[in-house]
């Protein structure tokens, strides 16, 4: 009988993550082989090939199909030849000795000093027990003094997972349901360094994270990185976005250690060509507003935002970038109109249009970098404010933080987090409006900018370039602010053919969950029937959560019997992506919050989306709500509730003896007692969505009617 493939432990202490293989790189060129990034695929294989997955044998070997390892390619090992020419059978022994061990002696101090560096910053930024992470210190930003003192992730203590939880009813022990990080090498890797670190110190942290290292003695194998990936990404099948593993199967399928490694290494090394350069002094000063456009259709999209944004008394400067081959013509009126309206067109020089592609997804990020504003609002041209937006520059979380962006409608599946760390379960990054400080995240954007140049690469893991900018700030160990409430879906006033609600614009609400930006991304694709006083007319959206006591549909599990006395933990204004992802049932995410954000981070989880529609009416948008948690936690659920339901009976018919035996006895019938108070139970299958009117809310109310004004027409082919 053949003996099963042996796979790497998950015992923390079997594999030392950071002892570092890594020489530090020394200055020099900018221009280097390992720069190169190879998108082609074997032979006969597409990137839509159907999935064949690697074979324990092959990836415990160092290979992965279809590609074969290295013993399988034939030819001696490096430990083979380096015998050999130290025997000196290669005519050259003695020269050929000392320089072997000249060079063994340099790259063990070299390694030693990078070991000990990483195990500096490790100890000075990760998780260990009964101690709080921050972010240490503040930055002199020549604005308003800006807080950076951070929030505390998993400890011993009041913001502890343990101090959330009462002592039942718990959960089942299930291998599948989200957990908080334990400590392990993946999980400290993973965590966030403080808003002050520095570049260096981010990407020390980044090289010496576990997985995907190439060929090193003691490092975990793929198909042990894998299983971590899926202990956190594993649970929530039907809201998580498959559409890029279906479309790239065979190019994720052929990721290998090595190839892995190569493509860390990669974006390592372009980084400290970053620093070489000197390129992240270059954030300007002062505020503005960029966005993207090339064609009429999406300059005609910008001249309507700018109408309104003016219409708000917004005084940001705002420039437009575009490809050099989309530049208007000198006597196209469209220019003097957007000059009028405070806008410069700014042509992208050396940047060239995509065919392939119908959006300019690579001058986003290319578009913050050379604007001349330190804070900067990217703004898609088809994401219209309800509001003068400016105020978010001073909202508590964009302070802390410095960077603010919103979700999107689908949660990530695991597949590539292997090139930087582990695996989160959080919501997809929606792009079309960002807030950002580039004196803090400058970086973040330079490497944003390099991934979207090579996204012939990056795209057969990211649809577009929205989770591009996600994994850059995860890559650097940074976090961001987010919304106050989840993505709202905007929909007509009234149904259509194919149902009853249809959706077709995303709505982004600010700090505190109230309406900020229209971001009507499929209304444009609605070739007729959709016009004035037809457009918008209502939203369905989570709610803020914040009734005490919860409703079953609105609850968690855990919840407490008074109102909390959370006023230590930030709340609403404050939310940033670490108190919702990887959130369990009791709403204990990876980084603690107020009662009401832990109640959101668990009950978002259920939100589906479902399309509609497309063939004899418009493609819409609806959103369902189903039971994310998986069949064995739905199981005990109902269990329990048999169990519960079962004694409250018992107790009825106790009840109903005891008076029964009283009146015999011409007794007089006391009053029945009144039960313990129980925390309310959440009811997993019970919807917390609601449908809330435009006309009800002064932010939106005259929206339609104003845009309509500016002479505004809602479908066009460009995006």
């Amino acid at each position: 009988m053949k003996p099963a493939p042996r796979l790497a432990s998950l015992d923390p202490s079997a594999a030392a993550f950071f002892d570092s293989p890594y020489a530090l790189r020394a200055a020099g060129p900018s221009t280097k082989p390992g720069l190169t990034i190879d998108t082609s695929l074997p032979a006969k294989l597409t990137p839509a090939s159907p999935l064949l997955a690697p074979s324990p044998g092959m990836l415990e070997g160092g290979g992965s199909y279809p590609f074969p390892s290295a013993r399988e390619r034939g030819g001696g090992s490096f430990a083979s030849r380096l015998r050999y020419a130290l025997a000196g059978k290669g005519g050259r022994g003695t020269a050929m000795k000392r320089v072997v061990v000249f060079a063994l002696v340099l790259g063990s101090l070299m390694m030693m000093y990078h070991k000990d560096r990483a195990i500096e910053i490790g100890s000075r930024y990760a998780y260990t027990p009964g101690r709080l992470q921050t972010h240490a210190g503040a930055v002199d930003d020549g604005f308003a003094e800006r807080p950076l003192d951070g929030l505390p992730v998993y400890a011993d203590g009041p913001h502890s997972a343990a101090a959330h939880r009462p002592p039942a009813p718990a959960p089942a022990p299930s291998s599948s349901l989200p957990s908080r990080p334990a400590g392990r090498e993946i999980d400290i890797a993973s965590d966030a360094l403080p808003v002050s670190a520095s570049l260096r110190e981010r990407l020390d942290v980044w090289r010496n994270a576990p997985g995907g290292r190439g060929e090193v003695p003691g490092e975990v194998e793929l198909g042990g990185f894998n299983q971590w990936n899926l202990e956190q990404c594993g649970t929530i099948e039907q809201q998580h976005n498959t559409h890029m593993i279906q479309h790239s199967a065979n190019v994720w399928s052929t990721m290998n250690r090595t190839t892995l490694h190569d493509h860390r290494m990669t974006l390592i090394h372009h980084m400290e060509d970053v620093l070489e350069q000197g390129l992240l002094d270059d954030y300007g000063e002062g505020r503005g507003i960029v966005t993207v456009a090339g064609n009429a259709d999406t300059l005609h999209r910008v001249k309507w935002l700018l109408q309104m944004l003016r219409s708000y008394d917004s005084t940001l400067p705002v420039q437009i970038y575009h490809f050099p081959s989309e530049k208007p013509a000198v006597d196209d009126p469209i220019i003097g109109e957007l000059r009028e309206l405070g806008a410069e067109l700014v042509e992208a020089r050396g940047q060239r249009r995509d065919e392939g592609k119908n959006k300019s997804y690579h001058l986003k990020a290319l578009a913050v970098v050379q604007c001349p504003w330190r804070e900067v609002l990217y703004i898609d041209s088809d994401s219209i404010p309800a509001r003068d937006p400016e105020y978010m520059f001073d909202a508590p979380n964009y302070k802390r933080l410095g960077i603010w962006a919103t979700p999107d409608k689908s949660l990530f599946f695991s597949g590539h987090h292997w090139t930087y760390a582990c695996c989160r379960n959080e919501w997809e990054m929606e792009t079309g409006q960002i807030f950002v400080d580039k004196k803090l995240h400058l970086d973040v954007f330079l490497l944003a900018k390099y991934m979207l140049e090579n996204h012939e690469w990056w795209f057969f893991f990211s649809d577009g370039d929205k989770d591009i900018f996600r994994w850059a700030l995860l890559m650097l160990r940074k976090r961001w602010g987010v919304p106050g409430r989840w993505v709202g879906a905007a929909a007509l006033p009234a149904g259509t053919a194919s149902g009853s609600f249809c959706a077709h614009t995303m709505l982004q609400h600010d700090s505190w969950g109230e309406p900020l930006f229209v971001h009507y991304n499929l209304l444009k694709q609605i070739p007729s029937g959709v016009g004035r006083g037809f457009s918008w007319g209502r939203t369905k959206q989570m709610p803020l959560f914040n009734l005490f006591p919860a409703s079953p549909a609105t609850a968690r599990l855990g919840e407490p019997l008074t109102p909390p006395d959370d006023g230590d933990r930030p709340g609403l204004g404050d939310v940033d992506c670490d108190m919702l992802a990887d959130a369990d049932e009791y709403g204990v995410a990876r980084a603690p919050a107020q009662e009401m954000i832990m109640r959101r981070a668990v009950r978002e989880r259920g939100i589906k989306v479902r399309y509609h529609g497309g063939v004899v009416s418009a493609l819409c948008i609806d959103l369902d709500y189903v039971d994310p948690r998986p069949q064995d936690r739905r199981d005990a659920d109902r269990a329990r509730k048999e169990a519960a339901d079962a004694a409250r009976a018992e107790r009825d018919r106790e009840w109903d003896e005891r008076v029964a035996r009283i009146k015999e006895e011409g007794g007089e019938v006391p009053e029945r007692p009144e039960e313990l108070a129980e925390p309310v139970l959440p009811d997993w299958e019970a919807s917390p969505l609601e449908i809330v009117q435009w006309g009800n809310d002064p932010h939106l109310q005259d929206f339609e009617r104003k845009i309509y004004d500016f002479g505004f027409k809602p479908s066009g082919p460009g995006f």
